[in-house]
């Protein structure tokens, strides 16, 4: 091969390159990296006297669900839209640190749920399960709290009810009037607020790690699946694509949403709350059973753990067992069991829309359709 260079005069000759070459490739030089720290030479100085900048961070923001770091005066070149509207100014370590609560129910999600659901330290109280529980307490937020065997929790608000079973990582909350209920399982989350039911699935066996969504609404039942880019409606005329969005957001505790939307500590709830712990009472049911009467709720936890809670004559229903992970609640507005036994699931009905996961295959039904999708998470119309 013939090379080819130029000379002074500007031009080409085919001697090869000319010896004499400015520019030389150093081996042994560092490799090139991003300066974030920049120093300047003091005016007046000599090359050995030279003064640090301050450390200055990069103009970076995050956008998107995925916090992409970007950097502000690229972007502005760029693109026409504006950082303001459609970024955050703060790293996500600061956004964890700004709800670190709820970022202890649900973490960024990549093959399942968070191992624990969060229970505040002051109320967790431990109790053995060959030793008797004691009854409710009034906690100093408005709350009250009642220890059974277990580690189970029961509290309860003038608005509202809510069971933990920790040791399962469950956790279940119903508004007194059953317009609003959550469920937070290992199988997954289901939230009820008003007419409309939000729900997330996934197995709990870490077999797979599909995670599945659906809406249950006035049209029908919206659904779709991590990585989908097609949401699919089931309604009375069959199942088709939709423009639908479904807006369950991982790192949001519907458990406590519910629960403490509208807990107060004022002094006329909390002497209310004083006399709600006055009047409850217990007693030894059949089968060397427990049973509460709490503000008329009736709590009764069997000899194998087993919680049962019903309230406004049997309105609304709450079960959980610390031994099979299995939990229930009904209402009015909703009927959803889950469990980690033999026959993992989550099943979930409004009237006559249904939902059922079984760890592998996510099914939804409503006005005699069925779709979903099935265990390799392709799409199924049944």
């Amino acid at each position: 091969m013939i090379g080819y260079s130029g000379n002074n005069r500007g031009q080409l000759t085919g001697d090869g390159p000319e010896p004499g070459s400015k520019h030389k490739f150093n081996p042994a030089a560092k490799p090139f990296m991003c300066q974030w720290k920049r120093c300047a030479v003091s005016s007046g100085g000599t090359g050995n006297q030279k003064k640090a900048e301050a450390p200055r961070e990069q103009d970076i923001a995050y956008i998107g669900p995925t916090h992409l770091p970007v950097n502000t005066r690229i972007w502005s070149s760029i693109s026409s839209y504006s950082l303001e509207d459609i970024a955050r100014t703060y790293p996500p370590v600061a956004r964890a640190a700004q709800s670190q609560q709820l970022a202890k129910v649900f973490p960024v999600v990549t093959n399942g749920f968070s191992n624990a659901y969060p229970v505040n330290k002051t109320h967790h109280a431990s109790c053995p399960a060959n030793q008797a529980p004691f009854g409710p307490i009034l906690l100093s937020n408005g709350v009250i709290q009642l220890s059974l065997r277990d580690s189970i929790l029961v509290e309860l608000t003038l608005n509202s009810v809510k069971v933990i079973n920790p040791k399962k990582n469950i956790a279940i909350s119903v508004s007194v009037d059953t317009t609003a209920a959550a469920m937070h399982h290992p199988n997954g989350v289901v939230f009820q607020n008003g007419a409309q039911v939000e729900i997330v699935a996934c197995d709990a066996k870490k077999s797979n790690n599909f995670i599945r969504f659906a809406k249950m609404w006035q049209k029908g039942i919206s659904f779709t699946s991590q990585g989908c880019a097609v949401i699919y409606l089931v309604d009375s005329a069959g199942t088709r694509t939709t423009s639908d969005l479904i807006g369950m957001d991982l790192r949001s505790n519907y458990v406590d949403q519910v629960f403490f939307s509208d807990v107060t500590s004022d002094a006329e709830t909390m002497d209310a709350l004083e006399q709600v712990v006055r009047r409850s009472n217990y007693h030894l049911g059949s089968e060397g059973s427990l049973v509460y009467q709490i503000n008329n709720c009736r709590i009764t936890q069997g000899s194998d753990g087993l919680v049962k809670l019903s309230c406004q004559n049997n309105q609304y229903s709450i079960r959980t067992s610390p031994s099979n992970g299995s939990a229930t609640v009904t209402t009015p507005g909703i009927h959803c069991t889950a469990s980690l036994g033999a026959t993992s699931h989550l099943f979930v009905r409004r009237e006559e829309r249904r939902m059922h996961f079984d760890g592998a295959v996510f099914i939804v039904r409503n006005a005699g359709h069925s779709a979903g999708f099935d265990e390799l998470n392709r799409l199924r119309v049944y």
